[in-house]
């Protein structure tokens, strides 16, 4: 294994680490690594740090970077908005990867806003060929808010539950005023209309995108059962082509070290079925 540090994009204000295998050229997809929120390309519990060494075992070379003002990073001149600015970072990422290496077609791991990124970024650059989204965007059912609501329910017992129950009735006019009390479902996040999701989704699946889709136990708020997401969109084509798993035993953050060493099988096992795949695809063209 060779980690090499390197600067690049536009205004060379991007800070990255390049992790090859060893003597053996890398195999014909590259994984791109960045912040999740706003920490370091190290990524929580040094998971992206990790993740490369391991992928590097398995012939795969990475990129962890930090995107524009954040870690090492300098923040750009570019007046783009800040989904826009992380579009173009992980272009700029595939740039720099490209010329140290020759690898041309990427993958990106993300978690939660740079599962969002990466999403974006696959809409616009046909380079990208694989995403693995951990905790990405969530379409909550009324299953969902259900099996929440009988969750706060055994916590608080019944009780106390009985009391909230009531304070709930009487603020449904507020409620229904739109100042609702509710559980926040959003995250904190801008999340598309799920039909939106659906046609870009659909669209990447349709070009040979290779989507996985893992929910965590954190989000019980947002998603908490296995069936979730085929309820949402299991009548879309592209509901049948995605791997979409809720995994209970991993957190948000990938804290414990049982979780990070499943997480590291999870997408090393991927990634290097979509090298397999990408193997035998044509060579791009230079641009």
């Amino acid at each position: 294994m060779n980690e090499i540090c390197t600067q690049f994009g536009t205004e060379r204000h991007l800070c990255g680490t390049l992790t090859l295998p060893g003597a053996t050229p890398p195999a014909p997809v590259g994984v791109l690594l960045f912040n999740a929120g706003v920490i370091h390309r190290i990524g929580p519990h040094r998971i992206n740090v990790k993740l490369a060494r391991h992928l590097a075992s398995l012939g795969i070379a990475s990129l962890r970077f930090d995107l524009s003002g954040q870690g090492d990073s300098r923040a750009s001149s570019s007046p783009a908005p800040y989904r826009e600015q992380a579009v173009a970072d992980l272009r700029a990422a595939m740039d720099q990867f490209e010329r140290m290496t020759g690898v041309q077609r990427f993958a990106v791991f993300g978690i939660c806003s740079g599962a969002d990124h990466g999403w974006a970024c696959a809409q616009q650059d046909e380079r990208l060929v694989g995403l693995f989204m951990l905790d990405g965007y969530a379409y909550p059912t009324r299953k969902t808010r259900w099996l929440l609501y009988q969750r706060k329910f055994e916590e608080r017992g019944w009780r106390s539950s009985l009391g909230w129950a009531v304070q709930r009735a009487a603020d449904l006019p507020a409620r229904l005023l739109g100042r609702s009390d509710a559980p926040d479902t959003s995250d904190g996040r801008e999340t598309p209309p799920a039909a939106d999701f659906a046609r870009a989704t659909q669209a990447l699946v349709d070009r040979g995108v290779d989507i996985v889709m893992l929910y965590s136990g954190s989000l019980l708020n947002t998603y908490n059962y296995p069936e979730q997401f085929q309820d949402v969109f299991g009548h879309h084509p592209f509901a049948q082509r995605i791997r979409c798993e809720f995994r209970p035993d991993i957190d948000h953050t990938v804290t414990p070290l049982a979780a990070q060493h499943e997480t590291l099988r999870l997408v090393g096992d991927w990634t290097r079925a979509l090298a397999s795949r990408v193997q035998a695809l044509p060579q791009r063209n230079a641009a």
